[in-house]
């Protein structure tokens, strides 16, 4: 078998790990994936009812600028959760086939990156509903998405790789993702942070996917290099991170699924 015939083998492969977890996240649902577009709308609008009124003379069109915040954030956060069972929740193929290891991490980022795109759905219906602007700028979205995608990869490997080994960490993460969320100026504007303290939210790296994404989507602006460059960065840094510490553990996995 070539190189080439090896790698569609497992691209095939990826595709029907991810249907399947696709079809059993939904089954005997009766609107199935059309909750990928419900599921935002409906946070968003009780989101809006709490905080719109808090924000109303900082913040403009609060829907939108909510919505941009909790479609980044819910594919981060929400990925590299599912990523932390990837190996264990995967165990009989590890036993019984070779398949790469990060396949199965990348199954449930690929899952988490197609609900993000219906939810996009959910986002350009507000953009409309509210009168939003659609510029030229939007054309900037796949780069952001990639970006993005590269950042959730790279932390879903290491979470993948920590939560095979300690099955606490299932429990801890969700309390760090919690805690992650409120650092994120999802609900709020940055303004609010004391300036000399703001400096702590620019290390959060899903502040400057945030911030991008509501460039392009609610201010209808290109975004700034800089900001692009410290997106890149990240993107890479994480990515690069999650491989070595993936590569390193892999061959260990067997001693515990």
């Amino acid at each position: 078998m070539t190189k080439i015939e090896e790698q569609m083998k497992y691209i095939t492969f990826l595709k029907e790990v991810v249907k399947r977890d696709i079809k059993r996240k939904y089954y005997k649902s009766a609107l199935g994936v059309l909750w990928t577009v419900l599921n935002p709308l409906m946070s968003m609008l009780v989101m809006t009812l709490i905080f719109s009124t808090l924000f109303k003379r900082n913040i403009e069109n609060y829907p939108i600028y909510l919505l941009c915040g909790q479609l980044i954030f819910s594919f981060m956060s929400g990925s590299s959760r599912q990523a932390l069972s990837a190996i264990l929740g995967n165990a009989g193929y590890i036993r019984s086939i070779y398949i790469p290891k990060y396949i199965f991490v990348l199954s449930r980022v690929v899952e988490g990156f197609v609900d993000l795109l219906f939810s996009l759905i959910a986002l350009v219906l507000v953009m409309i509903f509210t009168h939003a602007p659609f510029t030229l700028n939007l054309l900037m979205l796949p780069t952001l998405l990639a970006l993005v995608f590269m950042f959730t990869f790279g932390l879903s490997l290491v979470m993948a790789t920590y939560g095979t080994f300690f099955r606490d960490l299932h429990h801890l993460y969700g309390i760090f993702i919690t805690l992650w969320m409120w650092i994120s100026a999802i609900f709020y504007p940055k303004t609010i942070v004391p300036v000399n303290y703001r400096f702590l939210l620019d290390l959060n790296p899903a502040i400057h996917y945030i911030e991008i994404m509501r460039a392009i989507c609610y201010e209808g602006v290109m975004p700034t290099e800089k900001s692009l460059v410290i997106a890149s960065c990240y993107a890479v840094l994480m990515l690069l991170m999650g491989i070595a510490v993936f590569k390193a553990n892999e061959n260990k996995f067997f001693l515990y699924v």
